[in-house]
Formats: C-alpha cells, structure tokens, sequence
C-alpha cells in the first residue's frame, strides 16, 4: 500500500493546515512526497516541487516554497496539497470536500483548477463533497450514499433531474431555489442519520422516510434493499423498495421543490 499510495493513488484531505505538518515547510513536505516514489537529488525534487507550486498557481513558488502552512491562506493551503496530490502523476486522485470553508470565489478557483489538471493529468477524479454544486459542475457519475451504504447510482444529470430514492429526494429538496419564491422554507429531510453501530432493522434510512408507506406490508422496516435497476433503465440504480418512484417524485416531490419544473413536465 505505501507503494500504491500516492504513486497510484493520492489524496486531497477536507482541512489542509492539519493534513500538513505544522513543523516542515511545504516545500519539504512535497519533496519528500516526490521522492518516496522517485530515485532522485533532493534538488531535483525541489525543483519539482516549485513546477508544480507554480502550476496550480501559488505566486512567487521559488519563495513560497520554503513557508510553512500556516503562512499560506486556505486557498493557498489546499493548492499546495492538490500540488502534493499530483506530483507522481497519480491514476486515482481523491478529493475530500476539497472547497470547505473556502469563500465562494476561492471555491470556484479550486474547482476550475482541479478540472484542468484533470484533463492534463488525466487522472480520475473523486470528489466527496455534499455540496450539489459541486456535484452538478465536477462530476460525470454520482454516487449517493447513506449510512455508510449506496443508495442510488447514476449518470450527474440522470441523479439531479430523475432521481429515484428518497434520500437524494431529501437532498434535492435542501437546497434552496434561486429563482423560486424568497419567503419559501427549505425543507430538510426529517430526524437524525442513525448510529452506524446500531442502524435501524431494514432500509437504514427508514426511521426519517415519509414514503415508507407507500410500501407493501412492513418491507421498509425489515428488510434490506438491494441495489437494483431503477425506473429510468440500465445505468441508473437504486436502493429502495419503492415500486415507482419516478412516478412519486414527479408527482408528489418536484411540485413541491421545484414548481416551475413540474410544470414543465
């Protein structure tokens, strides 16, 4: 694994000023990354280092190279980590909520970059996030998931515009409407997640689900979904009992969330 890791696969952590050791300079934080993997002069991987600084954009990385963490911004704080992340090259790059408390402005920088050096890396990218912004801008496939579990699968525009499973219905529904009515309430999905180490008998999301009744006999409390082929056909998969959801949502769910599409339906 310590092969793989960061070679093959690399990581952008949530809070970067703890993922980064307060005691070493960036520059040394990211040479030494380049060279667990790279039979190389510490020179060398310097100046690797600064290429890649000043490729996703850290100003004057000849200088800044030689700070440490707490001296870089929270942008600035997690372009070095996208540099660390990318300087082997990885296949597999994983983002955990990489715009977190970042302003607006900073958040859409990081997301342009990490988008352009997708495309000249091309790596594959996965992003953890529960902002569907930025699921609807970065991703091509999104996964939903609840309690630790997949609840439903499926091209971006497919989950965003179709979605067949109750939770991401909650999702949806969470995030306010820019062009709705400004007085309007969000709705959030009811009650608490559950403790993953005592999930609920059933569809763990059951408890907080206002469509389990909908359900034949007592299925949603005892009994576990699978991950099954959804309404919209083979790509789209969903865990949920529900017998038509496509149906429910459009009829019951998008009027509420979002007049103006249903309508247009």
């Amino acid at each position: 694994m310590r092969r793989r890791r960061g070679r093959e696969v690399a990581m952008i952590f949530q809070d970067p000023l703890s993922a980064m050791h307060p005691y070493y300079t960036v520059g040394n934080q990211i040479i030494e990354a380049y060279r667990v993997h790279n039979d190389v002069s510490k020179q060398a991987a310097r100046a690797r280092a600064i290429e890649m600084l000043d490729r996703v954009g850290i100003p004057q990385p000849d200088r800044r190279v030689d700070d440490y963490p707490h001296q870089f911004s929270g942008g600035m704080r997690q372009r070095a980590m996208i540099a660390m992340g990318l300087i082997n090259d990885p296949g597999l790059l994983i983002a955990d909520e990489p715009t977190t408390a970042l302003d607006v402005t900073v958040q859409a920088q990081i997301l342009d970059l990490l988008q352009d050096l997708q495309r000249e890396f091309d790596s594959a990218v996965i992003i953890i996030t529960h902002d569907l912004g930025v699921v609807a801008e970065m991703a091509d496939d999104v996964l939903v998931m609840y309690a630790g579990r997949a609840v439903e699968f499926g091209p971006c525009k497919e989950i965003l515009t179709h979605p067949e499973m109750p939770y991401t219905w909650g999702l949806l529904s969470s995030v306010p409407d820019v062009k709705g009515d400004t007085d309007a309430r969000l709705l959030p999905i009811p009650g608490n997640p559950p403790s993953l180490l005592n999930p609920p008998p059933g569809c763990p999301f059951n408890p907080r689900c206002t469509h389990r009744d909908k359900v034949p006999g007592d299925r949603c409390r005892t009994e576990l979904p699978l991950l099954v082929e959804g309404q919209r056909g083979p790509g789209h998969t969903k865990r949920c009992h529900l017998a038509n959801p496509e149906d429910i949502y459009a009829t019951e769910v998008l009027p509420v969330i979002a007049p103006d599409l249903a309508e247009e339906r």
